[in-house]
């Protein structure tokens, strides 16, 4: 009996710890990207110039010359691994976003094209 009561116990610390760092991870991400992160490679007609992150979850995207070079805005929220949609107000798109240090990879979910970012600011 004790042995199953400490089973249980260990389980569910282990879930809490888990559940509390998931939660670290993600703040710690979102802090991290704040700033703007210029294209230093990718397709031209895909590929945004550049994304801003300020604040909490607030964004504003350049699109190329290509794109119309319209700047868009709004919020962005995290779905799952690395998945996050992008709200506009007017209509969404899902990122495939991975960062490492100061270069940013962002790939649409629709699109098998790959853009790479540079962190500027």
């Amino acid at each position: 009996m004790k042995k199953m009561l400490m089973i249980s116990t260990m389980a569910a610390a282990a879930f809490v710890l888990a559940a509390c760092g998931e939660e670290n991870v993600d703040k710690t991400a979102s802090t991290s990207w704040n700033g703007t992160w210029k294209k230093i490679d990718g397709e031209k007609s895909v590929c945004r110039d550049s994304f801003t992150f300020k604040g909490e979850n607030n964004f504003e995207i350049q699109n190329s010359r290509v794109q119309g070079g319209e700047h868009s805005s709004g919020t962005y929220k995290h779905i799952e691994n690395n998945d996050y949609e992008f709200d506009y107000g007017g209509g969404s798109d899902t990122f495939i976003i991975s960062m490492e240090g100061d270069t940013m990879k962002a790939q649409l979910s629709s699109s098998d094209n790959v853009c790479e970012y540079k962190k500027v600011d």
